[in-house]
């Protein structure tokens, strides 16, 4: 029986036996690998983008002085706001002005004292990102910051009356302040 020649039959049953040793792939695989990948990068960008990506404008003193002018001619001498508080002191402010004086403000429900009060009007807030730029050329020289920290300064004003819509300070080694206009009533 040594000399027994094999079949074709023979040789299909071996190849089922046997795994494939470096043929080739085929097609279908090599497109499913394909679209596998490409699909997989989209998820990676697209979830970058959302989750990561900074999706407000940067703040510059051209920008900040735009809405300021507009804030001059446009905005109310009476209004309500409110703002939302995220990083390193979350909370919840309203504000309420009246002839472009604060008449009340609160922070998280509670009635903070009077002196800091004027820092969440709409004036207010423009003395903080003038400030906050300022302190952004240079935080070593400004606030004796660690050599190397940075600061990235991101706005949105309102297009109507200028005030600021969402402001996001990102420090590296630092605190992150955001903050969020959620409600402007102009009374």
């Amino acid at each position: 029986m040594a000399d027994e020649v094999p079949t074709a039959a023979d040789a299909s049953q071996d190849s089922a036996a046997k795994p494939s040793q470096g043929g080739p792939v085929p097609a279908r695989t090599i497109a499913f690998l394909v679209l596998s990948f490409a699909l997989a990068a989209v998820c990676v960008a697209f979830a970058l983008q959302f989750f990561v990506a900074e999706r407000l404008p940067e703040l510059t003193e051209a920008r900040l002085e735009a809405a300021m002018d507009l804030w001059q001619k446009n905005g109310p001498s009476n209004y309500i706001m409110d703002i939302e508080l995220k990083g390193a002191q979350p909370g919840a402010v309203h504000v309420e002005v009246l002839k472009k004086e604060v008449e009340n403000e609160t922070r998280n429900g509670r009635t903070p004292g009077r002196w800091t009060w004027d820092a969440w009007s709409v004036p207010g807030l423009f003395d903080t990102l003038t400030e906050d730029l300022e302190i952004a050329k240079d935080p070593h020289q400004q606030i004796d910051a660690a050599t190397g920290t940075k600061w990235r300064l991101r706005c949105e004003f309102d297009p109507k009356f200028g005030y600021p819509l969402q402001y996001h300070r990102l420090v590296t080694g630092g605190p992150e302040v955001f903050w969020r206009v959620t409600e402007f009533q102009p009374k």
